[in-house]
Protein backbone atom coordinates (compact mmCIF):
# COMPACT_ATOMS: atom_id res chain seq x y z
CA UNK A 1 0.00 0.00 0.00
CA UNK A 2 1.73 3.14 -1.05
CA UNK A 3 1.38 6.24 1.53
CA UNK A 4 0.18 8.73 -1.64
CA UNK A 5 -2.66 6.16 -1.42
CA UNK A 6 -3.57 6.64 2.27
CA UNK A 7 -3.47 10.18 1.47
CA UNK A 8 -5.87 10.27 -1.25
CA UNK A 9 -8.48 8.03 1.23
CA UNK A 10 -7.77 10.43 4.25
CA UNK A 11 -8.39 13.58 2.08
CA UNK A 12 -11.73 12.15 0.91
CA UNK A 13 -12.51 11.15 4.46
CA UNK A 14 -11.33 15.15 5.81
CA UNK A 15 -12.58 16.96 2.97
CA UNK A 16 -16.29 14.84 2.91
CA UNK A 17 -16.89 14.54 -1.01
CA UNK A 18 -14.10 13.85 -3.79
CA UNK A 19 -13.82 17.17 -5.14
CA UNK A 20 -12.95 18.77 -2.19
CA UNK A 21 -10.75 15.91 -1.41
CA UNK A 22 -9.01 16.53 -5.09
CA UNK A 23 -8.71 20.09 -4.55
CA UNK A 24 -6.54 19.12 -1.33
CA UNK A 25 -4.30 16.57 -3.43
CA UNK A 26 -3.64 19.06 -6.01
CA UNK A 27 -5.39 17.03 -8.84
CA UNK A 28 -8.39 17.46 -11.32
CA UNK A 29 -11.50 15.48 -9.74
CA UNK A 30 -11.15 13.07 -12.83
CA UNK A 31 -7.80 12.43 -12.44
CA UNK A 32 -8.37 12.42 -8.43
CA UNK A 33 -11.50 9.61 -9.33
CA UNK A 34 -8.78 7.20 -11.86
CA UNK A 35 -6.62 7.24 -8.45
CA UNK A 36 -9.39 5.74 -5.99
CA UNK A 37 -10.21 3.30 -8.77
CA UNK A 38 -6.68 2.66 -8.97
CA UNK A 39 -6.85 1.89 -5.25
CA UNK A 40 -9.91 -0.22 -5.48
CA UNK A 41 -8.86 -2.47 -7.92
CA UNK A 42 -5.39 -3.39 -6.48
CA UNK A 43 -6.61 -4.15 -2.58
CA UNK A 44 -9.94 -5.56 -4.58
CA UNK A 45 -13.13 -3.69 -2.51
CA UNK A 46 -15.04 -0.96 -3.67
CA UNK A 47 -13.96 1.88 -1.30
CA UNK A 48 -17.05 4.41 -2.34
CA UNK A 49 -20.66 3.46 -1.72
CA UNK A 50 -21.83 4.64 -5.44
CA UNK A 51 -25.33 4.09 -5.01
CA UNK A 52 -25.63 7.63 -3.37
CA UNK A 53 -25.48 10.65 -5.07
CA UNK A 54 -22.67 12.23 -4.59
CA UNK A 55 -20.58 9.00 -3.81
CA UNK A 56 -18.97 8.83 -0.26
CA UNK A 57 -16.58 6.23 1.44
CA UNK A 58 -18.03 3.11 2.74
CA UNK A 59 -18.64 2.51 6.13
CA UNK A 60 -15.59 -0.11 6.13
CA UNK A 61 -13.46 2.75 5.28
CA UNK A 62 -14.78 5.08 7.99
CA UNK A 63 -14.37 3.07 10.64
CA UNK A 64 -10.72 2.65 9.84
CA UNK A 65 -9.92 6.65 9.65
CA UNK A 66 -7.79 6.60 13.04
CA UNK A 67 -5.75 3.21 11.68
CA UNK A 68 -5.02 4.96 8.37
CA UNK A 69 -3.60 8.21 10.29
CA UNK A 70 -1.09 6.49 12.00
CA UNK A 71 -0.05 4.35 9.37
CA UNK A 72 0.40 7.52 7.06
CA UNK A 73 2.32 9.54 9.81
CA UNK A 74 4.08 6.71 10.54
CA UNK A 75 5.26 5.87 7.37
CA UNK A 76 6.10 9.54 6.61
CA UNK A 77 7.86 9.67 9.82
CA UNK A 78 9.91 6.55 8.26
CA UNK A 79 10.47 8.25 5.04
CA UNK A 80 12.06 11.41 6.00
CA UNK A 81 14.30 9.35 8.44
CA UNK A 82 15.67 7.22 6.19
CA UNK A 83 15.55 10.26 3.45
CA UNK A 84 17.48 12.72 5.77
CA UNK A 85 19.80 10.14 6.87
CA UNK A 86 20.69 9.05 3.17
CA UNK A 87 21.24 13.19 2.26
CA UNK A 88 23.67 13.54 5.62
CA UNK A 89 25.72 10.40 3.95
CA UNK A 90 25.79 11.56 0.24
CA UNK A 91 24.83 15.46 0.76
CA UNK A 92 21.44 14.51 -2.26
CA UNK A 93 19.05 16.63 -3.48
CA UNK A 94 15.79 16.19 -5.00
CA UNK A 95 14.19 18.20 -7.39
CA UNK A 96 9.98 17.66 -8.39
CA UNK A 97 10.43 19.02 -12.39
CA UNK A 98 7.38 19.13 -14.54
CA UNK A 99 8.23 16.87 -17.26
CA UNK A 100 8.71 19.67 -19.84
CA UNK A 101 11.63 21.08 -17.70
CA UNK A 102 12.83 18.32 -17.12
CA UNK A 103 14.01 17.59 -20.55
CA UNK A 104 14.69 21.07 -21.52
CA UNK A 105 16.16 23.83 -18.21
CA UNK A 106 16.30 20.85 -16.27
CA UNK A 107 20.22 19.45 -17.46
CA UNK A 108 21.63 23.28 -17.14
CA UNK A 109 20.37 23.44 -13.61
CA UNK A 110 21.48 20.05 -12.79
CA UNK A 111 24.87 20.80 -14.42
CA UNK A 112 25.35 24.07 -12.14
CA UNK A 113 24.34 22.38 -9.43
CA UNK A 114 26.72 19.61 -9.61
CA UNK A 115 29.66 22.17 -10.67
CA UNK A 116 28.86 24.61 -7.50
CA UNK A 117 28.72 21.92 -4.95
CA UNK A 118 29.74 18.89 -3.99
CA UNK A 119 26.14 16.68 -4.09
CA UNK A 120 24.21 14.44 -5.86
CA UNK A 121 21.14 15.55 -7.80
CA UNK A 122 18.20 13.19 -8.27
CA UNK A 123 15.77 14.89 -10.81
CA UNK A 124 12.31 13.46 -10.54
CA UNK A 125 10.09 14.19 -13.36
CA UNK A 126 6.46 14.20 -12.99
CA UNK A 127 3.52 16.21 -14.00
CA UNK A 128 2.82 19.68 -11.72
CA UNK A 129 0.36 18.63 -9.60
CA UNK A 130 2.77 15.50 -8.52
CA UNK A 131 5.28 17.99 -8.37
CA UNK A 132 3.34 19.81 -5.57
CA UNK A 133 2.58 17.42 -4.00
CA UNK A 134 6.02 15.81 -3.76
CA UNK A 135 7.25 18.79 -2.59
CA UNK A 136 4.23 19.46 0.39
CA UNK A 137 4.89 15.60 1.51
CA UNK A 138 8.50 16.15 1.85
CA UNK A 139 9.55 13.72 -0.87
CA UNK A 140 11.55 16.66 -2.80
CA UNK A 141 13.13 19.62 -1.91
CA UNK A 142 12.53 22.01 -4.61
CA UNK A 143 9.79 22.15 -7.01
CA UNK A 144 10.26 23.13 -10.63
CA UNK A 145 7.13 24.02 -12.49
CA UNK A 146 5.34 25.96 -15.32
CA UNK A 147 2.87 29.32 -14.54
CA UNK A 148 0.49 31.23 -15.55
CA UNK A 149 1.48 35.09 -15.45
CA UNK A 150 -1.78 35.53 -13.29
CA UNK A 151 -1.96 32.12 -11.50
CA UNK A 152 -1.63 32.08 -7.91
CA UNK A 153 0.44 28.79 -6.54
CA UNK A 154 -1.91 26.36 -4.91
CA UNK A 155 -0.70 26.46 -1.42
CA UNK A 156 -0.51 29.64 0.82
CA UNK A 157 2.76 32.08 0.26
CA UNK A 158 3.80 32.32 3.65
CA UNK A 159 4.56 28.41 3.21
CA UNK A 160 7.26 28.94 0.50
CA UNK A 161 10.03 30.61 -0.97
CA UNK A 162 10.51 30.91 -4.90
CA UNK A 163 12.44 31.56 -7.39
CA UNK A 164 11.59 33.19 -11.34
CA UNK A 165 13.34 32.00 -13.44
CA UNK A 166 11.94 33.91 -16.07
CA UNK A 167 9.64 33.32 -19.08
CA UNK A 168 9.18 30.53 -21.38
CA UNK A 169 7.13 30.48 -24.56
CA UNK A 170 4.96 27.39 -25.57
CA UNK A 171 4.75 28.01 -29.73
CA UNK A 172 3.30 25.71 -32.24
CA UNK A 173 5.56 23.99 -34.39
CA UNK A 174 5.27 21.51 -37.69
CA UNK A 175 7.43 19.51 -39.50
CA UNK A 176 9.29 21.68 -41.91
CA UNK A 177 9.10 19.01 -45.01
CA UNK A 178 5.08 18.33 -44.84
CA UNK A 179 5.36 22.50 -44.58
CA UNK A 180 3.60 22.80 -48.17
CA UNK A 181 0.65 20.17 -47.05
CA UNK A 182 -0.10 21.69 -44.25
CA UNK A 183 -0.24 25.37 -45.70
CA UNK A 184 -2.94 23.37 -48.07
CA UNK A 185 -5.10 22.20 -45.54
CA UNK A 186 -4.91 25.26 -43.57
CA UNK A 187 -5.85 27.44 -46.95
CA UNK A 188 -9.00 25.38 -46.84
CA UNK A 189 -9.92 26.06 -43.00
CA UNK A 190 -8.50 22.92 -41.84
CA UNK A 191 -5.67 22.41 -38.94
CA UNK A 192 -4.29 18.51 -37.90
CA UNK A 193 -2.74 18.91 -34.01
CA UNK A 194 -1.78 17.20 -31.30
CA UNK A 195 -3.04 17.87 -28.05
CA UNK A 196 -2.41 16.92 -24.45
CA UNK A 197 -4.77 15.59 -22.11
CA UNK A 198 -7.58 18.27 -20.96
CA UNK A 199 -6.41 17.31 -17.24
CA UNK A 200 -2.68 18.10 -17.71
CA UNK A 201 -0.89 21.84 -17.69
CA UNK A 202 -0.17 21.73 -20.73
CA UNK A 203 -3.75 20.50 -22.30
CA UNK A 204 -5.49 23.52 -19.87
CA UNK A 205 -2.78 25.53 -21.11
CA UNK A 206 -4.32 24.84 -24.41
CA UNK A 207 -7.61 24.75 -23.46
CA UNK A 208 -7.82 28.45 -22.15
CA UNK A 209 -5.41 29.89 -24.20
CA UNK A 210 -4.84 28.70 -27.94
CA UNK A 211 -7.38 26.41 -28.73
CA UNK A 212 -10.42 29.32 -28.35
CA UNK A 213 -9.15 31.69 -30.70
CA UNK A 214 -8.10 28.83 -33.80
CA UNK A 215 -11.42 27.26 -33.25
CA UNK A 216 -13.28 30.72 -34.74
CA UNK A 217 -11.55 30.42 -38.38
CA UNK A 218 -10.15 26.42 -38.50
CA UNK A 219 -12.02 23.20 -38.17
CA UNK A 220 -9.30 21.80 -35.46
CA UNK A 221 -8.60 17.89 -36.27
CA UNK A 222 -7.18 16.46 -32.93
CA UNK A 223 -4.58 13.68 -34.66
CA UNK A 224 -3.10 12.65 -31.47
CA UNK A 225 -2.58 12.93 -27.67
CA UNK A 226 0.31 12.59 -25.34
CA UNK A 227 0.97 13.88 -21.37
CA UNK A 228 4.45 13.95 -22.58
CA UNK A 229 5.88 17.12 -23.96
CA UNK A 230 9.14 15.15 -25.76
CA UNK A 231 5.80 12.57 -27.51
CA UNK A 232 4.06 15.75 -28.85
CA UNK A 233 7.87 16.97 -30.42
CA UNK A 234 8.11 13.65 -31.89
CA UNK A 235 4.81 13.61 -33.44
CA UNK A 236 5.18 17.10 -34.70
CA UNK A 237 8.74 15.59 -36.19
CA UNK A 238 6.90 13.19 -37.85
CA UNK A 239 4.55 15.22 -39.39
CA UNK A 240 0.95 14.16 -37.33
CA UNK A 241 0.25 17.25 -36.51
CA UNK A 242 0.93 21.20 -35.23
CA UNK A 243 2.17 20.63 -31.83
CA UNK A 244 2.48 23.52 -29.19
CA UNK A 245 5.97 22.77 -26.94
CA UNK A 246 8.31 25.02 -24.91
CA UNK A 247 10.09 27.02 -27.41
CA UNK A 248 13.54 25.91 -24.88
CA UNK A 249 12.87 22.08 -25.58
CA UNK A 250 12.28 22.74 -29.51
CA UNK A 251 15.09 25.49 -29.97
CA UNK A 252 17.56 22.71 -31.63
CA UNK A 253 14.87 21.37 -34.09
CA UNK A 254 13.64 24.55 -35.18
CA UNK A 255 17.51 25.77 -35.66
CA UNK A 256 18.19 23.19 -37.69
CA UNK A 257 15.68 23.37 -39.74
CA UNK A 258 13.36 19.77 -38.92
CA UNK A 259 11.00 21.94 -37.44
CA UNK A 260 9.05 24.99 -38.25
CA UNK A 261 8.11 27.30 -35.75
CA UNK A 262 4.32 28.90 -36.57
CA UNK A 263 3.69 31.54 -33.85
CA UNK A 264 2.93 34.07 -36.24
CA UNK A 265 -0.33 32.09 -38.26
CA UNK A 266 -1.11 30.24 -35.16
CA UNK A 267 -0.23 32.38 -31.97
CA UNK A 268 1.67 31.30 -28.58
CA UNK A 269 1.54 31.30 -25.15
CA UNK A 270 3.90 33.31 -22.35
CA UNK A 271 4.76 30.56 -19.14
CA UNK A 272 7.02 31.60 -16.28
CA UNK A 273 9.12 28.86 -14.77
CA UNK A 274 9.68 28.62 -11.46
CA UNK A 275 11.21 26.79 -8.28
CA UNK A 276 10.11 26.94 -4.83
CA UNK A 277 10.81 25.18 -1.96
CA UNK A 278 8.88 24.97 1.66
CA UNK A 279 9.70 27.44 3.97
CA UNK A 280 12.01 26.50 7.47
CA UNK A 281 15.12 25.15 8.73
CA UNK A 282 17.42 23.69 5.85
CA UNK A 283 20.49 21.23 5.78
CA UNK A 284 23.87 23.44 4.48
CA UNK A 285 23.60 21.94 1.08
CA UNK A 286 19.85 22.70 0.52
CA UNK A 287 20.66 26.49 1.20
CA UNK A 288 23.42 26.24 -1.17
CA UNK A 289 21.68 24.57 -3.78
CA UNK A 290 19.06 27.51 -3.43
CA UNK A 291 21.68 30.12 -3.92
CA UNK A 292 23.04 28.80 -6.85
CA UNK A 293 19.63 28.36 -8.26
CA UNK A 294 19.39 32.27 -7.61
CA UNK A 295 22.28 32.95 -8.65
CA UNK A 296 21.01 31.25 -11.79
CA UNK A 297 17.48 33.14 -11.76
CA UNK A 298 19.48 36.65 -12.22
CA UNK A 299 21.59 35.95 -14.89
CA UNK A 300 18.53 33.60 -17.18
Amino acid sequence: MRLEWIEDILAVLNAGSLSEAAKIRYLTQPAFSRRIKLIEDYIGIELLDRTHKPAHLCNAVIVQQRQLEHLATSMRDLLYNLRHQDRLLKSRIIIASQHSITASTGPVLVKELTAGLDTRVQLLSANRNECFSMLVTKQADFALFYRFDDEELPMGTEFVEEIDFGEELFVPVFQTANLKELNMQYRNGELPIVVYPPDVFMGEAMLREILPSLRKNLLLQEKAESSLTLAVMQLALAGVGVAWIPHTLAAKEITNGSLTELSHLLGMEKFRIYAIRLSGEKSAVEQKAWFVMQEMAKIR
